[in-house]
C-alpha cells in the first residue's frame, strides 16, 4: 500500500476507523452536532498515526466523512448511517463479528485496530455524554 493516500481514501479509512473503535466502545449513536469536528481534531493531535491522514487533520469535516460513508465504495469493513439527527456504526456484514472486522480493518489501514480504539475513545471524550448512545464496550482482543 502507497504511503500517500488520495483525500477519498483518508476520509474513507478515518470513518471505517472511528466506526469500529466506536463500536468496541460499545457506541449505539452519535448526535449529529457541529462539534464533532473539534472533537476530531483534539483526538488526532496526539494520535501517533495522523500524520498518515494529513488532508482529514488540516480539515476534518467529519459530518461529511460520517455522511458519505454509506455510499463509499472503498468502505469494506465498516460505516456510518444517518438516522434521526444521529450517526450509527455498523459493521459493512452483518454475519461479521467485531475481532474479525479488527483484522480486516487492520489489512486495509495499516494501522492497528487497537490504536483505532485509541483515536476512537479520545474522539468521544471530546463530546458531551449527553451526545454519545453507549452500551457495554465490547472487547474484541480478549484481554481490554
Amino acid at each position: 500500500m502507497s504511503d500517500r493516500l488520495t483525500r477519498v481514501r483518508q476520509q474513507t479509512e478515518i470513518g471505517e476507523g472511528l466506526a469500529v473503535g466506536c463500536l468496541v466502545a460499545g457506541v449505539h449513536a452519535i448526535s449529529t452536532t457541529a462539534a464533532l469536528d473539534a472533537a476530531l481534531v483534539r483526538a488526532l493531535k496526539p494520535w501517533p498515526w495522523a500524520a498518515r491522514y494529513p488532508t482529514v487533520r488540516r480539515t476534518p469535516r467529519l459530518d461529511d466523512i460520517l455522511l458519505r460513508s454509506p455510499g463509499r465504495r472503498g468502505s469494506r469493513t465498516a460505516r456510518w448511517s444517518a438516522s434521526g439527527g444521529q450517526f450509527v456504526p455498523q459493521l459493512c456484514d452483518d454475519e461479521w463479528d467485531l475481532p474479525v472486522a479488527c483484522g480486516q480493518l487492520e489489512e486495509t489501514t495499516a494501522v492497528p485496530a487497537r490504536r483505532w480504539c485509541d483515536l476512537a475513545e479520545s474522539f468521544l471524550r471530546g463530546l458531551d455524554d449527553d451526545l454519545v448512545w453507549r452500551g457495554q464496550p465490547i472487547d474484541p482482543f480478549g484481554d481490554i
